[in-house]
């Protein structure tokens, strides 16, 4: 993930920012996706701890959106 992308999806959350939803939504998966590219470094403390954070996803409850 290049840094020119995440700023490039940052100007896009700030962008909809008037959306709340949309914007909420973006910001979302921003984080997911920066948190799985970290999972993928040789850093494997940092990557374990990525991964670890990345187990959220696979827990079963209501994500409310507004």
């Amino acid at each position: 993930m290049k840094l020119q992308e995440i700023k490039e999806r940052v100007q896009e959350i700030e962008n909809e920012k008037y959306d709340d939803e949309t914007a909420h939504g973006y910001e979302d998966a921003l984080l997911e996706d920066f948190i799985k590219y970290i999972s993928t470094l040789n850093n494997y403390e940092l990557a374990q701890k990525a991964k670890e954070v990345l187990k959220t996803k696979e827990i079963s409850f209501c994500r409310w959106c507004a």
